[in-house]
């Protein structure tokens, strides 16, 4: 079994059933009243059929040929079609929802895909991303070689001395050669807070933001215990530094 089947058959079986997850849960639910729904990173399209009611079809669009090739035999009603990587191949304004799941944090330029994924959602229509929240001051991908407390004081700081919003201060990382465990193939360290001030200033609304404290996994940390207790009551800036960055935003009538 090669890599790519390797890795796509992982992805089939984590997106055949939206379980208890806050964020799918949500995200069906917008994408079941949506008439043209773009899955950014759709992998080989388990996700996109799974979150589609029967009588959907919705579009995807993914940089890797064998997960385009999978998509299109394993879910023919539905639309593939492989993204060069910058300019997504719709026309402005195309889509009622568009959506990344569990895909930012794999993209060599964030900013490029997020400004494409907005300019190919129609006006008053829905952006929503779900990803893990690697850039968090408490957290790190895989692939991160920081110094944790180095990075915990730094990111704490910009949490209330923010960099300009016009860019994503995010980390990038090497991805590892080898897939052993899920994000072995990080690329980039997205975070909430900087996701919703960037988001912001490119005019958009957002809706829902969330970190997602309850998909946490069991700890005995002290430390990891005590930000879980400042975060779930809502408490800045640790309300941010949940596992996961969940995000739903509308796009104005007027950009």
């Amino acid at each position: 079994m090669s890599r790519d089947q390797k890795y796509y058959q992982l992805a089939r079986q984590a997106s055949l059933e939206i379980g208890s997850h806050p964020g799918l849960k949500q995200l069906q639910q917008i994408a079941r009243r949506s008439k043209n729904i773009l899955d950014f990173g759709c992998g080989e399209g388990t996700r996109l059929n799974t979150l589609l009611g029967d009588n959907q079809q919705g579009h995807g669009v993914d940089i890797n040929r064998f997960a385009i090739s999978s998509a299109k035999k394993q879910y023919p009603r539905h639309h593939f079609k492989r993204y060069s990587g910058q300019r997504l191949p719709y026309q402005d304004n195309t889509f009622d929802l568009v959506y990344s799941a569990f895909v930012l944090e794999h993209t060599t330029d964030p900013e490029v895909v997020i400004k494409e994924m907005i300019r190919v959602t129609k006006p008053n229509g829905k952006l929503v991303i779900l990803c893990p929240n690697f850039g968090a001051p408490n957290r790190r991908s895989p692939n991160s070689v920081k110094n944790p407390i180095t990075k915990l004081i730094t990111g704490l700081i910009h949490d209330f001395l923010p960099p300009s919003p016009e860019h994503l201060p995010w980390t990038f990382v090497n991805p590892k050669d080898t897939y052993d465990q899920p994000d072995d193939d990080t690329t980039v360290e997205p975070y909430l807070l900087s996701l919703k001030r960037y988001l912001t200033n490119q005019r958009m609304l957002v809706d829902t933001s969330s970190s997602l404290w309850s998909q946490e996994l069991t700890t005995k940390n002290p430390r990891k215990l005590l930000f879980k207790f400042l975060g779930e009551r809502s408490l800045f800036p640790f309300n941010f530094w949940g596992p996961q960055v969940f995000i739903i935003a509308t796009k104005p009538a007027d950009i």
